[in-house]
């Protein structure tokens, strides 16, 4: 697929992507390339409910209509870079700097490492991952330091696709010694691991055995305030970012003033 025809295509397939009429009733529609996250038989599952609500009001700051485009990771940021429109959720790293020009940060997570409860070690450095295996997402690159440390085979990746169910899963089975996770930085260690003792809970009797121990997550994040941002090629960005930088610290305010007028608990 060429660079010329790509973002044609990419906005033909908004037609068909289930947007309200108003997106196509004087509101420009912006594609957005986003990585897809996927059930255990590989079908896309619907976008989490803070992504979405980011979104919402992005859009109703912008005056746009987003059109999101769901992808593995390394295909989304290929598009990006040949120019197909935003993209959102990709971490930065030197080369991606040098390709695209990227957001404010728009929203914090934190990167945990997850184990099984029977089998949980001392973290502090990445220099304690030395010799194991980590479940990772295919395609996805997780900052230049730690690519650094898998580049030099300090320890061992397992990529699979952006299940959440299929490399718990795995980690049940022991094919992994942890398993990479971003969640909200709003979430404490404890807070996930009673959300993935849910999640996992009707997975778990299809396992024997192997469901016997528990999920432990880490004390310490393997990074903290990960920041999550907009991006789009350098060379097709028409003012969007700084435009969204603008409507992110407006919806900041918004959400501080909000917070000042709540009453003490």
């Amino acid at each position: 697929m060429t660079r010329s025809l790509l973002p044609g295509l990419l906005f033909a397939a908004a037609l068909h992507c289930g947007l309200p009429a108003h997106a196509f009733a004087g509101t420009p529609v912006v594609p957005l390339l986003m990585g897809d996250t996927l059930d255990e038989q590989g079908k896309p599952k619907p976008m989490t409910a803070l992504k979405r609500k980011l979104l919402d009001a992005l859009e109703q700051e912008l005056g746009v209509t987003f059109a999101p485009h769901m992808y593995p990771w390394a295909r989304a940021e290929r598009y990006a870079i040949d120019g197909a429109g935003l993209i959102f959720g990709l971490p930065k790293t030197a080369d991606r700097l040098h390709a695209l020009h990227y957001s404010d940060i728009a929203a914090y997570n934190n990167l945990w490492l997850v184990t099984r409860s029977d089998a949980t070690f001392n973290f502090n450095t990445l220099d304690d991952l030395r010799g194991k295996t980590i479940g990772t997402v295919r395609g996805y690159q997780y900052g230049d330091e730690f690519e650094r440390a898998r580049s030099h085979k300090l320890f061992r990746t397992d990529e699979d696709i952006s299940s959440r169910g299929t490399r718990l899963t795995r980690l049940m089975l022991k094919r992994v010694d942890a398993v990479l996770m971003f969640q909200p930085s709003t979430q404490t260690a404890r807070d996930i691991e009673t959300e993935l003792r849910d999640f996992m809970a009707p997975r778990m009797p299809g396992l024997g055995a192997a469901a016997n121990a528990g999920f432990s997550v880490l004390p310490k994040p393997l990074a903290t305030d990960s920041g999550l941002f907009f991006a789009i090629a350098r060379n097709k960005d028409d003012g969007i970012i700084d435009r969204i930088n603008a409507a992110l610290a407006r919806i900041r305010k918004r959400e501080e003033d909000a917070r000042r007028q709540r009453p003490p608990n």
